[in-house]
């Protein structure tokens, strides 16, 4: 593949995931990202016009000054309480999966825009490889949606469609939950943020294993801590059990005033189980209403 076509796949890739807190308005080192796919022996980065948000590859020793604004060159530097991202921890079937941090999101420095799109961009083409589904995934499905959004919906892993795409429910569940979104007056690519516990999927759509969880829980947490949204959503089992560290079942937390760091937390059911069991979906659609009413609540409360 030429760079020019490599280019223009990974700019259709960030399009396609309806992010536009991926694409981004200046320079960086596109190296590794390249280099993982054909080799190339000259370094190389990738020159994007502020304006027609169009680029160009070109080599390194060409590179123009960054347009960083030196506000948000290092982010980080806002974020120095958290925690490095941890590697792989073995696990034997806890039923608690433990918090990466104890105290509240609202504690920590709020982030702007800019600096939000920073930190992703630098997630995002890291593509973790802290467990072997990194060997077996075809992409790595970090999430998609509006990092400024109040809504962070978190489901369990990537399917066949989202490993193939490289988005976040898009398969069967993913059109039935856009529908339920929509329903409730959400627009999915604005008024939310969406990923899953694990960014790689499982081999054959299996059940997450402990250790998989453990290894992708210091990534989740450290997306929800740079989102801060006002309510959190849970679909599922895994979901559920990975964030809040809990162990009861769907039926025992939905409905419950649940927290998390904070962050007012909904569970209800993946909408794979709705597809299984018709009968789930007006439960659902209840869960979905009281996040409709926490969002506005949470907005009456802001504005006062």
């Amino acid at each position: 593949m030429s760079r020019k076509s490599l280019l223009a796949a990974y700019l259709r890739h960030q399009s396609d995931m309806a992010m536009p807190d991926i694409p981004m308005n200046f320079s960086f080192d596109l190296k590794a990202f390249i280099h993982s796919i054909v080799p190339c022996p000259v370094p190389v980065c990738i020159e994007i016009n502020v304006a027609t948000r169009k680029g160009t590859v070109v080599p390194a020793a060409q590179k123009t000054s960054t347009a960083i604004p030196s506000s948000t060159a290092n982010p980080y530097t806002r974020l120095s309480r958290l925690k490095p991202i941890a590697p792989i921890v073995g696990m034997s079937k806890p039923s608690v999966f433990p918090c990466d941090e104890d105290i509240p999101i609202s504690s920590l420095p709020p982030l702007t825009y800019d600096e939000k799109r920073t930190i992703f961009k630098e997630l995002f083409i890291g593509r973790c490889s802290k467990c072997p589904l990194s060997g077996t995934r075809k992409t790595f499905v970090f999430g998609a949606g509006n990092v400024d959004a109040r809504l962070m919906i978190i489901g369990e892993a990537p399917g066949a469609d989202e490993d193939r795409l490289g988005v976040p429910f898009v398969g069967a569940a993913g059109k039935l939950l856009t529908e339920l979104l929509k329903a409730a007056s959400l627009d999915r690519k604005k008024d939310v943020f969406i990923t899953n516990v694990l960014k790689c999927r499982p081999p054959g759509n299996r059940t997450p294993g402990d250790a998989e969880i453990v290894a992708c829980l210091p990534l989740l947490h450290r997306q929800i801590e740079v989102i801060a949204p006002a309510v959190l959503l849970l679909l599922g089992r895994t979901a559920a059990h990975a964030v809040l560290g809990v162990a009861e079942a769907i039926g025992v937390l939905r409905g419950k005033q649940l927290d998390y760091r904070g962050i007012t937390t909904v569970v209800t059911y993946h909408p794979a189980a709705l597809l299984r069991t018709s009968e789930y979906r007006a439960g659902t659609e209840e869960d979905l209403q009281r996040v409709v009413r926490l969002l506005k609540e949470d907005r009456d409360h802001a504005a006062e």
